[in-house]
């Protein structure tokens, strides 16, 4: 009977202590969440048909039938943090550090953050290595953006403003098509077109 006790008394602290790490795991996941959400009305990327600074859609065709596939199509956006305005001189360096992509060497994109509310204009497409100049690579899910506002006034004697890093969740707004086989009466054979 007492070894029947001994084992129930270490059967309710296992219980017990397990059930305190998942409460507290979930508090810490849902400060995390607010932190996230708080942060998500000050900065990010704001886009066209983008319903939160956190989120960029990408146009995307995809072709199904006989001859199915996926076109990727860029899209562009503006860097935008409201407690940080826009100043004369001022200059906005994002990196790319998702997973995938050249830790090393990240993509990265530097953008003036001198006139209006914005950033000028940022082009984004999906790839897997660095693109060229104006361009900053993402790829699908969840890309951590580490960003810098930096006080270029004085080119010899530049002075980091603000820098962090947020993240920017990549979906798709896709239009699909049906792409089928068509017959080529010169080569006598039917061929996938390229549209």
């Amino acid at each position: 009977m007492k070894n029947f006790k001994n084992k129930l008394q270490v059967f309710f602290k296992i219980l017990i202590c397990a059930s305190f790490s998942t409460i507290q795991t979930n508090i810490v996941e849902s400060k995390a969440q607010m932190i996230a959400n708080v942060s998500d009305a000050t900065l990010g990327i704001e886009s066209v048909g983008s319903p939160s600074l956190r989120v960029l859609k990408l146009k995307r065709t995809v072709y199904v039938g006989e001859c199915p596939g996926v076109r990727n199509k860029p899209t562009s956006g503006y860097f935008v943090d409201y407690e940080t305005p826009v100043q004369p001189g001022y200059a906005v360096v994002m990196q790319n550090f998702t997973r995938g992509l050249n830790p090393n060497k990240p993509p990265t994109v530097k953008k003036d953050y001198d006139a209006g509310r914005a950033s000028d204009k940022i082009k984004f497409k999906l790839s897997g290595k660095s693109l060229k100049s104006g361009y900053l690579a993402m790829q699908p899910g969840v890309n951590p953006i580490k960003y810098q506002i930096i006080d270029e006034t004085d080119r010899k004697d530049k002075k980091l403003i603000k820098s962090g890093v947020f993240m920017l969740e990549v979906k798709f707004d896709d239009t699909v098509y049906t792409r089928n086989k068509e017959y080529s009466s010169e080569s006598g054979s039917y061929y996938c077109p390229f549209w």
